[in-house]
């Protein structure tokens, strides 16, 4: 991954991972719903955070079980800020990801500053071995790709940019014909939302640990 600076998200709202995002007048507060796009339009990107991202949640195993399975070493433990504003931590874009790794209940979640290893077939099939992986990744063109994988099985997988095919679960997050760029976007983030049960949130990304890791590429694992 290109570790360029990400830049601070702008508001969001509060954290509540893991419980129904709640709509209606305050006597009705309590009534659950689902993500929508509109949940996340606080997540806008910059011209530096325009180089692009990927978010990758993997249920049931903690972080060292995910490097263990990627064949990666943990650098250090970093925070949010140092994370997405350190700069170009790429060395040689055919050999290495560095990427961010940290806890969310019974998932782990990869973040990546311009990275695509949570969308690289070779290293996620592997990784959703008995169990599932949700990656959300966008490109600096704005091209990008949702990945769903159950134990090596693909369940999902498009460009949120320009889908092919509009199903019933993409529609109802905000995905449609002809999107325009920052639903698509935030229609991604919500469908993740759907699939994991982890409502992901600025205070939620802020206030975590992450583990900094370097993985090889495939290629660089062939040499």
């Amino acid at each position: 991954m290109r570790r360029r600076s990400l830049v601070l998200l702008v508001a969001a709202g509060a954290l509540s991972a893991c419980t129904p995002r709640t709509t209606g007048s305050p006597a009705a507060a309590a009534t659950p719903r689902d993500a929508v796009a509109d949940d996340y339009r606080w997540f806008s990107p910059t011209p530096d955070f325009g180089q692009g991202y990927c978010f990758t949640w993997v249920r049931g195993l903690i972080p060292q079980q995910v490097i263990k399975r990627l064949g990666g070493k943990e650098l250090e433990r970093i925070s949010w800020e140092q994370l997405v504003q350190s700069g170009d931590g790429q060395q040689g874009t055919a050999y290495r990801y560095f990427i961010g790794i940290t806890r969310v209940d019974d998932w782990s979640l990869i973040v990546e500053d311009n990275g695509d290893l949570g969308v690289t077939d070779e290293l996620v099939r592997p990784l959703s071995a008995g169990t599932t992986v949700v990656a959300n990744y966008r490109g600096a063109d704005g091209r990008g790709r949702f990945l769903q994988l159950s134990d090596g099985r693909v369940q999902l997988d498009f460009d949120p940019a320009a889908p092919v095919t509009v199903t019933a679960e993409m529609s109802a997050v905000g995905f449609a014909p002809g999107i325009d760029a920052g639903t698509s976007m935030a229609a991604s983030f919500a469908l993740a939302e759907r699939l994991t049960g982890k409502q992901m949130s600025r205070p939620l990304l802020i206030s975590r640990t992450y583990l900094f890791t370097s993985v090889p590429s495939m290629s660089r694992k062939n040499q």
